[in-house]
């Protein structure tokens, strides 16, 4: 644990992530983001995870004690506590430690923000600390832009979802720890988890959004506004577009959902250039993410992060000229059909 002594008038913030040490790096960038965001409080980060790695650990704590107003406790579960449940390549174990935050976590923490950890916090946390969630379990944000496959009422109802009911993403939660000790609530989704086995789609998610349904207060998509939003045009989704206009101006928390990461070569990733900036403050600087590359990819990539940190994804500029002849081509198809009329 990284301590410090602070007064009991600073305000303090309770943050959880959970992943394995192939994650930290990516922790780090969240936890440091939000650090930096959050300068009047004092975080409580938690972190859960399954495996030690020594070196992985002494590099997270390394990178975050450069931030003043942040305090981590590591907690380590047996890998066999959440080993059993189902999942495949899309996702791993650590998905379901979210779930166990309240019997891991001591009893004196009654409330937590839990925040993935392919994240970059972007704003100040208190609202969401501070935030009524009523008679509500936890608050998240709609999983915009929605997959088709969570607007399938059949997959929806097998899964136990009941008609009209949001379908929310489980990347940044608001969790009141009391309530779900006093409700049972992690015995309940267990229970859900294995019931459900190979059925699950979106795994700790598909069962936060059914077993608590009715019970989820939901929050502006700010406070979880995923990067491949930026990419969606209205094509895609009017209502979406319309809905997350203001939030993709002001995002409080982007998480790069999906496949293309930030920290991979060849992304095509809104807002990359918010995970380098924090990225370059931790004990991970992108010597590894170079191992493998030749000169010429070498060159590249440092060329996407530096143009990145600017604002410009150099893949997303090529897309548009690739597609830019089929545009023109169809804007002039439309201009000499009007004029024939």
């Amino acid at each position: 644990m990284i301590a410090r002594s602070k007064s009991s008038s600073e305000n303090r913030i309770s943050v959880l992530f959970c992943a394995n040490p192939g994650y930290f790096p990516h922790v780090a960038v969240a936890a440091l983001s939000a650090a930096d965001n959050n300068r009047a409080s004092v975080l409580d980060v938690h972190l859960i995870t399954c495996d030690r790695d020594e070196a992985a650990e002494t590099l997270l704590r390394e990178s975050l004690a450069t931030a003043s107003n942040l305090e981590l406790t590591l907690h380590v579960v047996p890998a066999a506590t959440v080993s059993q449940y189902f999942v495949d390549g899309f996702m791993s174990k650590e998905c379901y430690l979210r779930l166990l935050a309240p019997e891991v976590l001591a009893d004196s923490i009654d409330r937590i923000i839990y925040i993935d950890s392919d994240t970059v916090v972007l704003d100040d946390l208190t609202p969401l600390w501070t935030l009524d969630l009523g008679d509500n379990l936890v608050a998240a944000a709609p999983d915009y832009p929605m997959l088709e496959v969570n607007t399938e009422p059949e997959r929806l109802r097998m899964i136990g979802l009941e008609a009209g009911q949001p379908y929310v993403n489980s990347g940044v939660l608001v969790m009141d720890l009391a309530r779900w000790r006093t409700d049972r609530t992690t015995d309940r989704l267990i229970r859900f988890v294995e019931r459900q086995g190979a059925r699950l789609m979106f795994y700790d998610q598909d069962a936060i959004n059914v077993v608590l349904q009715g019970r989820i207060l939901l929050l502006d998509c700010r406070w979880n506004l995923q990067a491949r939003m930026y990419l969606c045009g209205r094509r895609h989704s009017r209502r979406e577009m319309a809905e997350t206009e203001a939030a993709r101006k002001r995002p409080a928390v982007v998480h790069y959902t999906g496949s293309e990461k930030p920290w991979l070569f060849r992304s095509r990733t809104a807002r990359k250039g918010d995970y380098i900036r924090y990225r370059r403050k931790t004990r991970w600087p992108d010597a590894a993410a170079l191992r493998n590359l030749s000169p010429a990819q070498r060159a590249e990539f440092r060329m996407d992060r530096e143009l990145s940190l600017i604002g410009i994804d150099y893949l997303q500029v090529l897309r548009n000229l690739q597609r830019a002849p089929a545009k023109l081509a169809s804007l002039m198809g439309l201009g000499q059909g009007a004029s024939r009329t």
